[in-house]
C-alpha cells in the first residue's frame, strides 16, 4: 500500500515505475503509471470494503487517513493534473465508505480525542476541515 501511494504521490513516471518494481510489489504492480496506481489503490480499498469485517477494519485503520490525506495532496498539485478524475473517483469511495457506515471501527484513537464518542463521518468531516485550513492557511471557511 506504500508503494501505491508514493507512486501516485511522485510526479515523474520512471521514477514511479522504480517504486512500484519492489520485489513485495511483483507481479501484480510492476509498471504501473501515476494512473494506473490510482486505479489499483481504488481496487485495493474495494477488496478491503468487501473482505471480512476484522480484515477490512485493520486495513482501514492502518491507511485510511494515510490514503485521503495523500490524495488530498496529488488533488491540489498541479503536477498531477492527469489522474484528476481518478483520484477524485478514489476520494469519493473513501467518503462513501464512511457515510454508509461501511468501515465500522473507529479510524482514530479514541483516547485522543476530545469526544470519543464521535463518528467516523464526523471525525472524517474534522479530519479533512483541518488539513485543508493547514494547506490553504489564506482561504477562510
Amino acid at each position: 500500500m506504500d508503494s501505491i501511494i508514493w507512486a501516485i504521490k511522485h510526479t515523474m513516471r520512471d521514477i514511479a515505475d522504480t517504486g512500484l518494481n519492489c520485489e513485495r510489489c511483483q507481479p501484480a504492480l510492476v509498471d504501473l503509471d501515476l494512473i494506473t496506481s490510482s486505479i489499483v489503490c481504488l481496487e485495493v480499498v474495494n477488496n478491503f470494503a468487501g473482505a471480512d469485517a476484522n480484515i477490512g477494519n485493520g486495513f482501514f485503520q492502518a491507511y485510511f487517513t494515510s490514503i485521503v490525506q495523500d490524495i488530498f495532496f496529488v488533488l491540489t498539485d498541479t503536477d498531477h493534473k492527469s489522474g484528476f478524475k481518478l483520484q477524485s473517483l478514489l476520494l469519493a469511495r473513501m467518503f462513501q465508505l464512511v457515510e454508509t457506515n461501511i468501515i465500522q471501527t473507529p479510524l482514530f484513537n479514541p483516547a485522543e480525542m476530545p469526544d470519543p464518542n464521535i463518528s467516523n463521518a464526523q471525525y472524517l468531516r474534522q479530519y479533512c476541515e483541518n488539513l485543508l485550513k493547514t494547506a490553504f492557511p489564506h482561504v477562510q471557511g
